[in-house]
């Protein structure tokens, strides 16, 4: 029996190969899809899964009334809070920042850029399992360091670190520990050393430079928890600062206070409110959501071609079905055939998507930049379980259709084609429509936006600006000046300045800035002569920073348009303000550009000389070269030999162009594009043969109105209308429900976007247009060979 199975099996899947290829094409192509989302989810939602305090630790973040989200928290926020809420039983505190340098044992070295200077009780939190050391006390001592085992085979290869002595600048610490570092997770340091005695705990409550993590009872209400954080803010800082200003602790707060929110380690990576994220980066958790939807969707337009073509075929096996009910077959017996025929081609579809998506994987992971692998048993399980439901809805419908079949009809060569069967697939083939089109719109709208933001004006011009980092910490002013004195007069160089902040870069960096009674936390980018001129920023009045203006370097500043519109200052020239406790006149007025993506507003913004303040020079970061566009790779490697010689000996160079670097801003958004342009036409390709499904099983069901109509001298061309009228009226019907939801999604996903196109009319005519001349196209191929049957095969019954 089992034998005889196959046989009908295989004869039947090599008689109807073109229907069994699309089937397994099309469930293929969803599975792809699907899987890759999946693997993507599965790897950004992994983050901190190996911790096994994930669930009882939260990170404060800090909530401004203007919209600025902070990840960043204050110094003594965290042991205060510690002290004063019992649901807190422990905090942990670091600058919000990974710190860079170079390691040196004897005659090796190795330079990273992932070293944390924290509390004491990091292990506590974060605990990687140790190779070497003992976790009690770790970094217990004030010259300690802790390694990860990276680090430890660059400097010591096989041998044991434990006890060596490691010196980095003029400071030597004791190797307390080496860890294995446990990827992924939302901060991956190479470096770990004790700054306990060097934090300032009993600081100032309103600078923002630490991330602070809270260990919090189990059964902890969070909403309650966050009341009583902002609690400890009012006690020990906002009703002082109030009373000092004059202000009212409702006014205060608004102005100036923010409020502290909580949120829990695992999730942090895709769920983090905070404008920077954590160290390792934000997670795009809508961008994920967004694939994952319309990945389900395509599985869904699978199944449904799927049962088309499946019921199609089961047209031309009536009389197969008919001969084993005559030869006393059971229904129950014909409907598990059935269903397992389907099973097996819903396995071979996985199969060949598991070993398609082995294939791509390099490129998607070039392409975004990640590291996806199949060798994840947990999401071939998921799949193995889906695709074993999927067989089976699409094999019990597809079975109880067969197995329903009246045997004398189907004995004689015709049976009766059921309304209702023939409404649902109808149906199914509208819902085709409206997921195709709303692709098709959606990819459209995703262009115009992506294009818009590539094209539209930013307000500045990095090109051929090039910025080299300092990767040595100490003296960077005064190399700065150095490399500034070096490089003035090369021919191929036409500007030098720096500035903390370069388009492109978010460092984060903001203070309060007030105009008479006016307070408003603003940007802060200090600056070197020539960097607005260098950028091309534009000047609506005044000037910028000259150093024929002594005044310039010591008490003057430049806002930026949209600072000068929140402090509310009319005629700002001259004007005084107040910042970082001491006045400072305007003297010039910069036109707002362009510092981060699209999707953010523009900050207000001031703008202080890097001698002003005392300490602003130990913040410089780079040195910024403008660069003659045909001398460019002559000048970097000219700049490269004088850094590593007489700048910065031992140390990495390292540079990058401010024009590619603020592309990098918009690169997801590209990707998206892409993705969403494949994805598109994967599922125009897919909807297209559920189209040719449908309209296959329709037109061979009608052969004989076709043969009777043509007897009756009906031409050629009134058959083909009246075959693709109904699906052009399906079509016409799904453009009524396509249009309003495509509108209300793609609506949402530009709101996203502060900076954006308007809402074009032009896709929402496309689509329509373009589903109906593919109906037309494939449904009237299908019509015109229908015309060209033989009358006698299909009304010698009659």
């Amino acid at each position: 029996m089992t034998k005889l199975w196959f046989k009908l099996f295989f004869r039947n899947s090599k008689k109807n190969w073109l229907n069994t290829l699309i089937n397994i094409l099309g469930l293929t192509l969803g599975l792809v899809g699907l899987i890759i989302v999946l693997l993507f989810y599965n790897e950004e939602s992994s983050y901190d899964q190996w911790n096994p305090n994930k669930n009882d630790i939260y990170k404060v973040g800090h909530a401004f009334l203007d919209g600025q989200i902070f990840d960043d928290t204050t110094q003594p926020e965290g042991p205060k809070s510690t002290e004063v809420i019992p649901e807190i039983t422990a905090f942990l505190a670091m600058p919000s920042w990974y710190d860079e340098d170079l390691l040196v044992v004897n005659n090796k070295t190795a330079y990273t850029r992932k070293i944390i200077y924290t509390t004491s009780n990091f292990f506590d939190f974060f605990p990687y399992p140790l190779i070497e050391g003992n976790l009690k006390n770790i970094l217990e001592p004030f010259d300690a360091i802790v390694i990860s085992n990276e680090i430890r085979d660059r400097l010591f290869g096989n041998k044991k670190a434990l006890g060596n002595t490691i010196k980095i600048g003029k400071k030597n610490f004791i190797v307390s520990g080496v860890y294995n570092l446990q990827k992924p997770s939302t901060m991956e340091p190479q470096v770990i050393i004790n700054k306990e005695k060097h934090i300032n705990l009993d600081g100032t409550w309103r600078s923002f430079s630490f991330h602070t993590y809270y260990k919090v009872k189990e059964g902890t209400d969070i909403k309650s928890l966050e009341k009583k954080l902002f609690q400890v803010f009012v006690d020990n800082s906002y009703k002082e600062e109030a009373a000092a200003q004059g202000l009212t602790l409702d006014d205060y707060v608004e102005q100036q206070g923010s409020t502290p929110f909580l949120e829990k380690l695992n999730g942090f990576r895709l769920h983090s409110r905070g404008d920077l994220g954590p160290l390792e980066g934000k997670g795009n958790y809508l961008f994920l959501m967004i694939m994952l939807g319309l990945s389900i969707l395509i599985i869904i337009i699978s199944s449904i071609n799927f049962i088309n073509l499946s019921i199609a075929s089961a047209s031309q096996r009536a009389k197969e079905v008919g001969i084993k009910k005559t030869l006393g077959i059971s229904n129950f017996s014909l409907q598990f055939q059935y269903v397992l025929e389907i099973f097996v081609l819903c396995a071979i579809a996985l199969v060949f998507a598991l070993i398609i998506t082995e294939l791509i994987l390099p490129f998607f992971n070039d392409y975004l930049n990640t590291t996806l692998h199949l060798n994840n048993v947990k999401l071939v399980s998921q799949m193995i379980a889906l695709t074993l439901v999927i067989a089976l809805l699409i094999g019990i419908l597809y079975a109880l259709y067969v197995s329903n079949f009246r045997t004398i009809n189907v004995l004689k060569g015709n049976f009766s084609r059921s309304k209702s069967m023939v409404f649902i697939r109808h149906l199914m083939l509208g819902l085709q429509f409206v997921i195709s089109g709303f692709f098709l719109i959606g990819g459209l709208i995703v262009y115009h936006q992506v294009s818009y933001m590539n094209t539209s004006e930013l307000g500045f011009s990095g090109d051929q600006i090039m910025v080299v980092d300092f990767a040595n910490d100490s003296n960077k002013w005064k190399r700065y000046l150095l490399a500034k004195k070096v490089f003035s007069n090369d021919p191929n160089v036409l500007a030098i300045s720096t500035s903390l902040e370069t388009p492109g870069t978010d460092e984060d960096f903001s203070n309060n800035i007030q105009y008479q009674d006016n307070v408003v936390d603003t940007k802060f980018i200090p600056i070197d002569y020539g960097h607005l001129e260098m950028i091309q920023a534009e000047m609506i009045s005044g000037r910028t920073f000259s150093n024929q203006f002594a005044s310039d370097s010591i008490n003057n500043v430049i806002l930026n348009e949209t600072a000068v519109k929140r402090l509310g200052i009319e005629n700002p020239i001259n004007k005084i303000v107040s910042v970082f406790g001491k006045d400072v006149k305007i003297v010039g007025v910069v036109k707002d550009y362009h510092t981060d993506g699209f999707d953010k507003k523009i900050k207000p913004i001031f703008y202080l000389h890097f001698n002003s303040i005392s300490w602003l020079k130990y913040n410089v970061r780079n040195v910024q070269f403008k660069l003659k566009p045909d001398g460019i790779e002559q000048s970097i490697a000219k700049i490269e030999r004088y850094w590593n010689t007489e700048l910065e000996s031992g140390y990495p160079f390292s540079y990058y162009f401010v024009n590619q670097k603020f592309e990098k801003v918009h690169e997801k958004y590209r990707q998206q594009r892409m993705l969403f342009t494949i994805l598109t036409i994967e599922v125009i390709f897919i909807a297209l043969l559920g189209l040719f499904a449908l309209s296959s099983l329709t037109i061979q069901q009608r052969l004989k109105e076709v043969a009777i109509r043509k007897t009756l001298g009906a031409s050629t061309n009134e058959i083909i209308v009246q075959l693709i009228k109904n699906f052009i009226k399906i079509a016409c019907i799904a453009s009524l429900v396509l249009i309003p939801s495509a509108y209300y999604f793609t609506q949402n996903w530009l709101e996203h976007f502060v900076y954006r196109i308007e809402m074009p009319v032009l896709p929402f005519i496309i689509a329509p247009f373009v589903l109906t001349l593919l109906v037309i196209i494939v449904v009237g191929f299908k019509a015109l060979a229908a015309t060209k049957i033989d009358l006698i095969k299909y009304l010698k019954f009659e």
